[in-house]
């Protein structure tokens, strides 16, 4: 049980859960459950704004968990919006906070969960929209590099799982037995 005050980060973290839940229910679009509900432009720019600029401060300690969560929801956000919506309206919003996460050259001190989070993000939303556009439009703010050296990262992962026995490039250790040795 908590007894204190919740504190302003801790909402804003139940927030961005809220927003995904009201994107995935009652999007913009014809195929809704419910036709007097619709969460369209007019309400959730102004929201997704504010949320970006609130994950770009960094002046409270919980910051980096905070754009964790971001980073770990949106790309539900931008499937339930859909590829051309979101890419027009939001994706600008969430990419120049998404490179300083992917790029910690800017010196922000984000943490290994965070980075990854961004780089999980940015690899979803590339997905949806392409990773072409998503390129292009990390390019423009000079962080393509970043974008590259992640999906690289992405695809070693992918490789490592794909070959039995093997973790981080090694022989897998079990204290259970001898080591497996694939063929």
């Amino acid at each position: 049980v908590v007894d204190r005050p919740k504190q302003p980060w801790e909402a804003t973290d139940g927030a961005i859960y809220l927003l995904r839940e009201l994107c995935t229910r009652f999007p913009n679009r014809d195929d809704t459950e419910r036709e007097d509900v619709i969460l369209g432009d007019n309400i959730l720019l102004p929201l997704m704004t504010e949320l970006a600029d609130v994950a770009r401060l960094s002046h409270y300690p919980q910051s980096d968990d905070l754009r964790t969560t971001l980073f770990k929801q949106l790309p539900q956000i931008a499937e339930a919006m859909g590829k051309r919506r979101f890419k027009g309206l939001y994706l600008d919003l969430f990419i120049e906070l998404l490179s300083k996460n992917l790029d910690d050259r800017h010196g922000t001190g984000a943490s290994q969960l965070s980075i990854h989070a961004a780089g999980q993000c940015c690899e979803e939303i590339a997905k949806l929209i392409g990773f072409g556009i998503m390129r292009g439009r990390l390019e423009a703010i000079g962080c393509d590099d970043a974008f590259d050296s992640v999906m690289e990262e992405r695809k070693r992962e992918q490789a490592m799982i794909a070959t039995p026995g093997h973790f981080i490039g090694r022989v897998a250790f079990s204290p259970f037995g001898p080591p497996v040795v694939s063929s």
